[in-house]
């Protein structure tokens, strides 16, 4: 299993500032050390399964993406390869882990990336496609993802979704419990509940949800896709087969024959 047993892997222990709570400069530190491991992994399973998740609910060539947290840049290569029409727009908080990027993405022209805090960053004015979150609000605290998801939603196309991918929230309690050592400096349970309470709050709702499995046979991801209550429009009744007409008259015949039973009867 190339993340280790726990879906949150680090080799790093958590350090907090006041309050118990890590500080800003804390995490940005934290995952500027945390490139140097990001960079022996490279793509792997999980890149690749997002990226079909992608696919999977609507990402087509010509799509303008966000990806938020998009670290050295694995899950943007292949964005960026996906999109030969579209863009690719990422950040992350970690200026050594987008110098990173910046390199890995080079020969591309349909691929930016910054550095910045989620809830500060500028986006553009342009809305778009599709708005990915690769394994990051498990490192968001969670008091701050009513603010995440008003800007997800601010960032969507009526028509467009987001894609969010996270642990499983109940093996990471399990990895709290039994391998504390192995989390990152925030690594914290999402449960569907919590996910949806901030999500609904900004007017996207639940369009899909799936625990998998990449690595653990029990299931150690969660894909979760969010559309935009907006984008909800009309109805439409789905093609129904055309009867031959040697059916359609049996089944004539049937009723026929359930009127005459009911009658005599």
């Amino acid at each position: 299993m190339i993340s280790g047993e726990c879906a949150g892997f680090a080799i790093f222990a958590a350090t907090v500032g006041e309050g118990g709570q890590p500080s800003r400069a804390d995490v940005t530190a934290f995952y500027d050390e945390f490139l140097d491991r990001q960079a022996r992994v490279g793509v792997n399973a999980r890149h690749r399964a997002i990226l079909a998740w992608l696919l999977r609910f609507g990402m087509r060539p010509q799509d303008r993406v966000l990806e938020i947290g998009c670290g050295a840049g694995t899950l943007t290569q292949l964005l960026a390869e996906a999109l030969p029409r579209g863009s690719v727009f990422g950040a992350d908080l970690s200026p050594r882990t987008i110098d990173a990027a910046r390199e890995r993405l080079a020969g591309f022209g349909n691929a930016e990336v910054v550095a910045g805090d989620v809830l500060e960053l500028d986006a553009g004015e342009e809305p778009y496609d599709a708005v990915v979150l690769p394994d990051v609000i498990e490192h968001i605290p969670v008091e701050l993802h009513d603010a995440l998801f008003g800007r997800v939603a601010g960032w969507l196309k009526p028509d467009g979704f987001a894609l969010v991918h996270y642990p499983n929230p109940h093996h990471l309690e399990w990895c709290h419990e039994n391998h504390p050592d192995r989390l990152q400096i925030v690594d914290q349970p999402v449960h569907a509940n919590v996910l949806l309470d901030n999500a609904y709050r900004h007017g996207l709702y639940l369009s899909y949800y799936e625990l998998y499995s990449i690595w653990l046979r029990e299931g150690d991801y969660v894909v979760a896709v969010l559309r935009p209550s907006a984008g909800v429009g009309g109805f439409t009744r789905l093609p129904q087969p055309r009867q031959s007409p040697i059916r359609r008259l049996a089944r004539r015949a049937a009723r026929v024959a359930r009127r005459l039973l009911g009658r005599d009867g």
